[in-house]
């Protein structure tokens, strides 16, 4: 009797009814929306201010990017504690903790020096806690819904950038910096309450952390995961065309003042750049089938680097913002690899993979604004918004080819 093949079913996406079905997805989604327009806020208070104190555009770029490269120290040291410690606490305590710093900025006069020197500090330990975040997710959604999950956490996080970006234009011009902090130390109070009351209590298998855990844990398994080519691949391509473009968004507050606009007005150029996630995250997360996302990966890629070219020259604030967002909408391609990068993880060290990531974000996003403020001040933040136009293009033909290649799964 000859052998009937059964018919490969076409792959369908999940939709946002059956992603927000899961009450605790809902808080996951709620507390995250108010963690990032808390860190908005803080971010583009810190900048202004600083910039307002010291004129200078590389500490101004420090200063934004101040949260991100400390981040490097947390992520081959603590990580692997995302694995080990019970999730909820772990993740409320990281609101509290940022709550704590957004406070001493806005009501204790210190030196410039001192406030980055603060947000480094606790920068340090937010892989810990983004590890232990992004961990969560899969026991929540599972398959396609995982992916589709994914993307709207990465609306969440344009839509509140853009919020964020938008009252702190409006509390810094109308209330100053000091109180924009204020605003962004709520919100993160907020959110700790909702992530405490809304997320499940897991407790991962290994809870005996004084006699297992070592501080070489994590860069061991950081090492490990690294080793791993599919991985590899996946990671890099999630971690240079950000940091080339948070390189970019770095020099806003000084390109806008180089027009001879107010610092302040920066905050509706860079709300653009959400915009720009949330429509590139939406029309892809929801409208295209998961093979149609993996085809698009280098098509976005470009997309992120070529509207950054005309900023080569003096531009309106409307055009600069349009082609920022534009440029952002890109960041979509990230969704093309996310189920291959979910399957390549062991179960076991998903938490030590996803802070592995963030660490790596965070830290080429630090470098990005340090490296782009030193070229700044000789070229001038337009050329040196151009210039990584071109490196973002560069990156992602040659690492777009290399990590669409999809891992082979076991039998």
């Amino acid at each position: 009797m000859p052998k009937v093949e059964a018919v490969k079913p076409v792959a369908q996406g999940a939709r946002y009814g059956q992603v927000f079905a899961a009450g605790p997805f809902r808080a996951l989604f709620g507390g995250t929306v108010l963690t990032i327009v808390a860190t908005s806020l803080q971010m583009l208070g810190l900048s202004v201010l600083v910039y307002l104190a010291t004129g200078s555009a590389w500490l101004s770029a420090v200063a934004y990017g101040a949260g991100f490269l400390p981040q490097v120290l947390g992520g081959v040291v603590l990580t692997s504690l995302a694995d080990r410690l019970p999730t909820r606490p772990l993740i409320a305590g990281g609101c509290l903790i940022r709550a704590a710093v957004a406070l001493v900025l806005a009501l204790v006069p210190i030196p410039v020096v001192a406030m980055i020197a603060l947000v480094a500090a606790a920068a340090a330990l937010q892989p810990l806690f983004s590890a232990a975040q992004s961990a969560l997710l899969p026991h929540i959604l599972t398959g396609d819904r995982y992916v589709l999950g994914r993307s709207v956490l990465n609306l969440a996080s344009a839509g509140s950038q853009l919020a964020g970006l938008g009252v702190g234009g409006i509390l810094i011009a109308a209330l100053g910096g000091h109180r924009a902090l204020l605003g962004a130390a709520v919100a993160q109070l907020l959110a700790g309450l909702i992530f405490a009351i809304g997320l499940p209590g897991l407790r991962p298998p290994t809870t005996d952390v004084a006699r297992r855990w070592r501080l070489s844990d994590t860069w061991r398994g950081n090492a490990q995961l690294l080793a791993k080519p599919p991985i590899r691949a996946i990671l890099l391509m999630w971690w240079i065309p950000p940091a080339l473009l948070g390189g970019a968004e770095s020099l806003v507050v000084p390109y806008v003042a180089g027009n001879g606009a107010p610092p302040a007005s920066a905050a509706w150029v860079l709300a653009a750049m959400p915009a720009g996630m949330f429509l590139g995250d939406l029309i892809v997360g929801r409208f295209c089938t998961p093979p149609t996302r993996e085809r698009l990966v280098i098509p976005l890629l470009l997309l992120m680097g070529l509207p950054l070219l005309p900023l080569v020259a003096h531009l309106a604030l409307a055009v600069t913002a349009g082609l920022l967002g534009l440029a952002s909408a890109g960041f979509a391609y990230q969704l093309g690899r996310q189920q291959a990068f979910l399957d390549a993880v062991p179960h076991q060290a998903r938490g030590l993979a996803f802070g592995l990531n963030s660490t790596g974000i965070m830290t080429a996003q630090g470098l990005g604004p340090i490296a782009a403020g030193a070229v700044a001040s000789s070229l001038n933040p337009g050329p040196t918004m151009a210039l990584a136009g071109v490196a973002i293009i560069a990156a992602g033909l040659l690492l777009g080819s290399t990590s669409t290649r999809r891992p082979r799964q076991p039998g």
